[in-house]
C-alpha cells in the first residue's frame, strides 16, 4: 500500500541518488523525480511503453550476446565486460517490467545504463568511427520510452556528449577527411530527433483528445460517470473530507422532449450544464449521469455548505430562461444531498444516499432540496 506521507522523503533520496550520476543534467533529474510516482497502467501510453521496453530489453540481451562474442574474439575485454553487465541488467529488468508500477523510472535507468555504455564505446580508442552510427537511434528510443520533454532533453544531452567525444577522438581533421559521412550522420540524427519529437507531440495530443472523449459527456461537456469515479477515488486518496454529493433531476423534463422535440431538450440540458459550471469551484466535479440526471461532487464540503450550494443551484435553475427556436422555456429541479465523512464510503453508497434524498424531494412536491 502506498504511503503519501513518505513520498517527499523518497523523492529527496531519489534526487540525491541522481546527483551522483556523472554528467546527468539537473533538468533531466528534476523531470524524472517529478514522475517518481506509480504510473497508471490504465493509461494506454503506459501499456504501450511497457510492451516496448520489454521488446527493447529482449533485443539488448540478444545483441549483447552477439557483441560480447565479437569483443571477446577481438580482445576488447573492457567492452566485453560492459556488454555482459548491460545484458545481465536487461535480463533482470525483464522480470521487473511486467509488474512494476514505476515504469518511467526503470525506463530512465535502462536508458542511462545503455547510453552510458555507448558513450564508453564511443570514447574507446579500440573502436572505429562507425560505432558513432548508434547515435541515430538515441532520439527515437528516448522519445518513445520517456515522452516528448523528458525524452527530448535526455537524448539531446547524450547527442551533445557524443559530438564532444567525436571531436575529442578525431578532432576537426576527422570531419574534414570525411565531410560527407559526417554530414549524413548529423542530418539523419537531426531528422530522427525532430521526427521523434513531432511524433510524440502528435501522439500525446491524440491521446489527450481520446481521454477527454472517454471521460466527458458529449452533449454537455460535463464529466461522465467514468470521470466521476476517478475524481471520487482521488478525493478519498487525498482525504478531501467531508465529501458531499448533489443528485439533480430536472422536473418533468420528459414533457419538454414530448412537446418541443429532443433538440430543444438537448438545448435545455446544455443550459443547465452551463449554470452548473458557473456555480462550482475548480476542485468540484459537475457530471451528467444520463438523461436529465446530473450530480455535483464536492470535496472538502460539509453537509451545511452542500445544502447552501444545492439551494443556490435550485434557485438559479428555476430562474433560468431557455430560448430555443423562438421557444422560451422554464423549468425546475429537485436535488438530493448526501455527505460522506469517512474514507470508507464508496461512490455507489454516496450516490444511493443522494438518490434516496432526491426521491424524498420529488415526493414532497418537486422543485426543492432534501438532505
Amino acid at each position: 500500500m502506498s504511503d503519501p506521507a513518505g513520498r517527499p522523503a523518497r523523492r529527496a533520496r531519489i534526487a540525491a541518488t541522481l546527483a551522483l550520476v556523472p554528467g546527468l543534467r539537473p533538468s533531466i533529474a528534476r523531470a524524472w523525480v517529478s514522475e517518481a510516482t506509480p504510473d497508471r497502467d490504465s493509461d494506454p501510453s503506459q501499456r504501450h511503453r511497457r510492451n516496448l521496453l520489454r521488446l527493447l530489453l529482449a533485443f539488448t540481451v540478444l545483441f549483447g550476446a552477439v557483441f560480447t562474442a565479437i569483443n571477446f574474439s577481438a580482445g576488447k575485454y573492457a567492452l566485453m565486460t560492459i556488454e555482459i553487465v548491460i545484458s545481465l541488467f536487461a535480463i533482470w529488468l525483464l522480470s521487473v517490467v511486467p509488474r512494476t508500477p514505476y515504469l518511467k523510472r526503470w525506463s530512465l535507468i535502462y536508458l542511462i545504463t545503455l547510453y552510458s555504455g555507448t558513450m564508453y564505446a564511443f570514447a574507446s580508442p579500440s573502436t572505429s568511427i562507425t560505432v558513432f552510427s548508434w547515435v541515430l537511434v538515441m532520439p527515437v528510443l528516448a522519445h518513445l520510452l520517456l515522452g516528448r520533454w523528458v525524452g527530448g532533453l535526455f537524448s539531446a544531452f547524450y547527442l551533445i556528449m557524443s559530438a564532444a567525444i567525436f571531436l575529442w577522438r578525431f578532432g576537426t581533421e576527422g570531419v574534414l577527411e570525411t565531410p560527407g559521412a559526417v554530414a549524413n550522420v548529423v542530418t539523419v540524427t537531426s531528422c530522427s530527433y525532430l521526427f521523434s519529437h513531432v511524433y510524440e507531440a502528435s501522439r500525446e495530443q491524440a491521446e489527450r483528445q481520446l481521454s477527454e472523449m472517454a471521460l466527458t459527456d458529449s452533449l454537455t461537456g460535463l464529466a461522465n460517470r467514468a470521470q466521476l469515479e476517478r475524481r471520487h477515488a482521488r478525493a478519498l486518496a487525498q482525504r478531501d473530507l467531508p465529501l458531499s454529493l448533489l443528485m439533480i433531476d430536472l422536473d418533468y423534463f420528459k414533457r419538454i422532449n414530448d412537446a418541443h422535440g429532443h433538440d430543444t431538450g438537448d438545448a435545455v440540458l446544455r443550459d443547465v450544464a452551463d449554470i452548473m459550471r458557473e456555480d462550482i469551484r475548480k476542485a468540484d466535479v459537475a457530471c451528467r449521469l444520463g438523461g436529465e440526471e446530473f450530480c455535483l461532487l464536492l470535496p472538502n464540503t460539509d453537509a451545511d455548505h452542500a445544502e447552501q450550494l444545492a439551494e443556490r443551484l435550485r434557485a438559479r435553475i428555476e430562474a433560468m430562461r431557455c430560448t430555443h427556436r423562438d421557444i422560451v422555456l422554464r423549468l425546475t429541479a429537485s436535488i438530493g444531498v448526501a455527505t460522506a465523512t469517512g474514507d470508507a464510503d464508496k461512490l455507489d453508497s454516496l450516490l444511493h444516499a443522494a438518490d434516496k434524498n432526491l426521491y424524498r424531494a420529488k415526493l414532497a412536491g418537486r422543485n426543492r432540496i432534501a438532505c
